[in-house]
């Protein structure tokens, strides 16, 4: 008799909860309760994109613990298909991949629509429109901290000598004979040439030179415009051959908001296809949003608790991170997140800011490939000393490393054998780990030197680039892959 009561109470249970899968609006609440609702007003929280350039990829729970996000979200769109089939398949721009799958291998990695971070345009795509617009929503975080969402319109701009041409897309690569593409440093690597395409490079405002070559290297603090010679394309119906170099250059972006909602003042916004304005529309996927109090919301579902609200990737893409693990995910490495991390003045569901996130790499040093066992800290790698004095030895750039315990200083020797201890290549980058500030004071060959470094379980890690600087041989990094060249005076990039 009590075995039947249970069954029948089971059976009951089970069936209410179906049926509230199917009640409309109710089934994607039961992701909407995990939401997490942030006072980003309070200044308890700083919301922030995370990208590590526009062909790179990461886990959300990778992107949160390199930037110290207690939570984080899968961002925009992005090409996450490696086929032509796969493109198609999901609607995809198959002529892109086609274009540039052998110049920058597939999938392209490369995200859709607008990203803006700190009042910056980070990525803008047209989608094809010669008139350069591009027409979406758009939804982020003001530095006032509050969320605004519109459908807005982006123009962006090419000027030399005052004479203005329109540009289709920043930091996204185009296939069209007739494009104009302008790329700065968010993209993140260099750039891959079409054959017929030629970029007008801009460094201090003035244009350095115009090439045709591949790739090309953006100039720090300036970008390049690419076209090709047969699209007239700039204003007076010119060509890209019109430009010389010493002309006054520069580039603008605008959008055009219906409530005149200024997305320059913000921490970060996102383009999608789909929004919910004043508690009108939406779907069921990765969101964020803002509460009729003011607050920022973020979770997967249907956004029942905000009056506003941007919807993210879904499919492969969802991911949602919270205090360590995933409430739902992993989903795919993704093109960009969005994260929030506590500022330690009041607050509850925190982790540890300070953890460095593994990112073991492989080094091509003078034709020989040496793994290192790297952090990753503030989107930068940071390296045992101990394992590069062991990589270098016996090159052009070996240098000694002694450890005063007393004073609890590193003296480092250039030109000379370093001294093998037993424990390089031995600590390994397997998991996240906290981390704090070296103490340590180093010097060079007698010189007291400032090299920002960090204490991980024991052992100092230093920027590479910081100690190809000190030390004077060259890193450099291209076709995903990092070179070490000890017999190369290093240049700055």
């Amino acid at each position: 008799m009590i075995r039947k009561k249970v069954l029948k109470i089971s059976f009951v249970l089970t069936f209410v909860f179906f049926l509230l899968l199917f009640i409309p609006g109710k089934a994607d609440n039961v992701y909407a309760a995990t939401n997490t609702i942030l006072d980003v007003k309070s200044g308890q929280y700083i919301p922030m994109l995370i990208h590590n350039g526009m062909t790179e990829v990461a886990s959300v729970g990778a992107y949160a613990q390199a930037k110290g996000a207690f939570a984080a979200i899968n961002g925009t769109y992005f090409d996450a298909y490696a086929t032509e089939a796969q493109v198609a398949a999901k609607g995809g721009d198959v002529n892109a991949l086609r274009t540039f799958g052998s110049l920058y291998g597939a999938p392209l990695n490369f995200p859709s629509g607008v990203l803006i971070e700190n009042g910056r345009l980070l990525h803008g795509s047209g989608f094809g429109s010669a008139t350069g617009q591009w027409g979406g929503y758009l939804g982020g975080i003001t530095k006032q901290g509050t969320f605004i969402v519109e459908q807005v319109t982006l123009n962006i701009g090419f000027i030399v000598d005052g004479n203005k041409s329109t540009v289709w897309r920043v930091n996204h690569p185009s296939y069209e004979d007739t494009s104009v593409v302008l790329y700065d440093e968010g993209f993140g690597r260099n750039v891959a040439l079409r054959p017929g395409d030629k970029a007008v490079i801009v460094e201090g405002g003035i244009i350095k030179d115009i090439v045709s070559y591949s790739p090309v290297k953006v100039p720090s603090g300036g970008f390049i415009v690419i076209a090709s010679s047969s699209a007239n394309v700039f204003y007076g119906n010119k060509n890209i051959d019109s430009f010389s170099k010493g002309q006054q250059a520069s580039w603008t972006w605008e959008i055009t908001s219906p409530n005149g909602y200024h997305f320059k003042d913000v921490y970060f916004a996102v383009g999608s296809d789909t929004a919910k304005i004043n508690g009108v529309g939406g779907t069921s996927r990765p969101y964020i949003g803002g509460t009729s109090d003011g607050k920022i919301s973020i979770g997967v579902g249907n956004a029942s608790e905000c009056v506003n609200a941007l919807f993210l990737d879904g499919g492969g893409s969802v991911a949602y991170y919270k205090d360590g693990k995933y409430l739902k995910g992993p989903g795919r490495n993704v093109s960009n997140a969005i994260g929030f991390v506590w500022t330690g003045q009041n607050g509850n569901s925190v982790i540890p800011a300070n953890m460095a996130q593994p990112n073991p790499f492989t080094a091509d040093i003078s034709g020989k490939k040496e793994q290192f066992q790297a952090f990753l800290i503030n989107n930068s790698n940071y390296i045992m000393l101990r394992d590069l004095a062991y990589y270098m030895n016996g090159s052009h750039a070996q240098f000694e490393v002694v450890y005063d315990a007393g004073t609890k200083s590193i003296s480092i020797f250039s030109n000379s054998a370093y001294t093998v201890q037993g424990s390089e290549d031995t600590v390994k980058a397997d998991k996240s780990k906290a981390y704090k500030d070296a103490t340590s004071k180093i010097s060079i060959d007698g010189k007291e030197v400032n090299l920002k470094g960090y204490h991980i379980e024991g052992s100092n890690y230093y920027k590479l680039r910081d100690l190809a600087s000190a030390l004077d041989f060259n890193v450099d990094y291209r076709e995903k892959q990092i070179y070490i060249e000890p017999e190369n005076a290093y240049t700055a990039d």
